[in-house]
């Protein structure tokens, strides 16, 4: 069960390991958590457990969201990989273009995200 707390925090209840216990984290931060679960096909308590195994003094919280940027920082980091080494163009060369900027489009979801989270937050207040 979750429950928010705060402006856009959301605490819910896992078992990591053999253990119950509740983080509290920000809503889009467990929907990129639920995004990385559903492209490896597991579950999220299996996930916590497996980050509670390999963080060193960070809370538990600290920890699934270091996990998630370099989670998807790797993500973006295989797609550059992917796009350098594209064959070559015929002449001796490859092909070297950049990878398209997402930095507006990220201000810009984060904006509406942040919107969404604002209003659904006020409108349960009430």
């Amino acid at each position: 069960m979750a429950r928010v707390i705060g402006s856009d925090r959301i605490r819910k209840n896992v078992t990591i390991g053999h253990r119950r216990t509740s983080v509290s984290l920000e809503a889009q931060v467990w929907n990129g958590l639920s995004d990385i679960c559903k492209r490896e096909s597991i579950g999220i308590d299996a996930l916590c457990t497996m980050v509670a195994d390999r963080r060193q003094e960070s809370s538990m919280s600290s920890a699934l969201r270091v996990f998630l940027l370099t989670y998807f920082r790797l993500v973006v980091d295989n797609i550059e990989d992917t796009l350098s080494s594209t064959p070559a163009t015929g002449l001796g060369e490859s092909r070297q273009e950049p990878v398209p900027g997402y930095l507006d489009i990220a201000l810009h979801r984060f904006a509406i995200e942040q919107k969404q989270f604002a209003l659904s937050d006020s409108g349960s207040a009430h």
